[in-house]
C-alpha cells in the first residue's frame, strides 16, 4: 500500500467513533420505540434524548464528522427510522469497535464469529469522562497493523458475503469491519 493514500487523522477517527456511538444509542432507542408500539410517553422521552444528542453534537464540534445519512437519521423525529436503518444502526457497533481498536482504546477485536460486547464499547467511550479526554487518548495504530487487519477482514468478507442463517452474523461482522478498515486505510473511501 502506498504511503500516499490519505488515511484519516486520529481526530477524524475519534470524531467518527463518537458519531457512531451516538447513532448506535439512537438506533437502540428507535428499536425500543417499535417494541413498545410507539407509546406516546416513550416517544416524548425519546424526543428529549434526541434534542440532547443534537446539543451534544454541536457542543463537541462533531457536525463535521456527520455524513449526509447521519444528518437525516439524527434529524428524523423519534420513531421515524425505517427498520433497515435500525438494523444498520445496531450493526454499527462492529464499526465502532474497529475504530476503538484502531485508536488503541480496546486491545483487540473479538473473533469474526463473535459480536463485540456493547459494554466494552460503552466503557471505552466513557472512561475518560469527557470528549476531550477521549480524543486526546486515542492514538492510531501503525499503518501495517491496520493493513493486516484489513487483509483479514477482506478475506472474511469475501468468504461470507451474502450468507444467511447462522452465517449471517459472521457476514455482517465481516462487512462492518471491512468497510471500517477500508476507510482507515483511505479516508476517501465511504466512512463507516
Amino acid at each position: 500500500m502506498s504511503s500516499a493514500v490519505p488515511a484519516p487523522t486520529s481526530r477524524q477517527v475519534s470524531d467518527r467513533a463518537l458519531i457512531l456511538y451516538a447513532l448506535i444509542r439512537r438506533g437502540t432507542v428507535e428499536f425500543a420505540l417499535r417494541e413498545f408500539e410507539f407509546d406516546p410517553q416513550r416517544v416524548a422521552q425519546a424526543e428529549v434524548a434526541r434534542a440532547e444528542t443534537d446539543r451534544w453534537i454541536e457542543r463537541e464540534e462533531l457536525t463535521g464528522a456527520l455524513t449526509d445519512q447521519d444528518r437525516r437519521l439524527f434529524e428524523a423525529v423519534s420513531g421515524a427510522w425505517p427498520p433497515e436503518a435500525i438494523t444498520d444502526g445496531m450493526w454499527r457497533k462492529e464499526s465502532l469497535a474497529t475504530l476503538l481498536w484502531a485508536l488503541g482504546h480496546i486491545g483487540e477485536l473479538p473473533p469474526f464469529s463473535q459480536e463485540v460486547d456493547s459494554q466494552v464499547l460503552e466503557e471505552a467511550i466513557t472512561r475518560y469522562g469527557e470528549v476531550a479526554g477521549f480524543r486526546s487518548n486515542g492514538d492510531l495504530r501503525p499503518r501495517d497493523q491496520i493493513e493486516a487487519a484489513w487483509l483479514e477482514a477482506d478475506a472474511w468478507f469475501g468468504a461470507t458475503e451474502g450468507r444467511d442463517g447462522e452465517d449471517a452474523t459472521v457476514a455482517s461482522i465481516a462487512a462492518e469491519r471491512f468497510r471500517t478498515l477500508s476507510w482507515l486505510r483511505d479516508a476517501s473511501a465511504s466512512s463507516p
